[in-house]
């Protein structure tokens, strides 16, 4: 994992599978950049080969906690094995934002 900070959004570059147990630097990572008041966090998705439940898991709670934040959390690059673990899941429009383009 390594992440790229900048004022308007912060970019983590995961590189291994989302899957139980959850890599410890991809959710210290997350918290990290939480304390730091990111107001956007995009996750680059292109490195990951798998996800499991947990792994969903992961990305929702994080969504939820930038929603309360007023913030938002994004995934960009997906391969097509996690989009349709995402997508069977009813969460792929929402991480990628393609849900609010919908609602307009």
């Amino acid at each position: 994992m390594t992440a790229l900070l900048s004022e308007e959004r912060s970019i983590i570059h995961v590189t291994s599978p989302l899957v139980m147990p959850i890599d410890r630097a991809l959710s210290s990572g997350i918290r990290t950049l939480l304390g730091r008041g990111a107001r956007v966090i995009v996750l680059d998705l292109a490195q990951v080969s798998h996800i499991d439940a947990a792994g969903v898991g992961e990305l929702l709670c994080t969504y939820n906690i930038m929603v309360a934040r007023r913030g938002a959390l994004r995934i960009v690059h997906v391969t097509p094995l996690v989009r349709e673990v995402l997508t069977r899941a009813g969460v792929f429009g929402l991480l990628t934002g393609d849900d609010e383009i919908e609602r307009v």
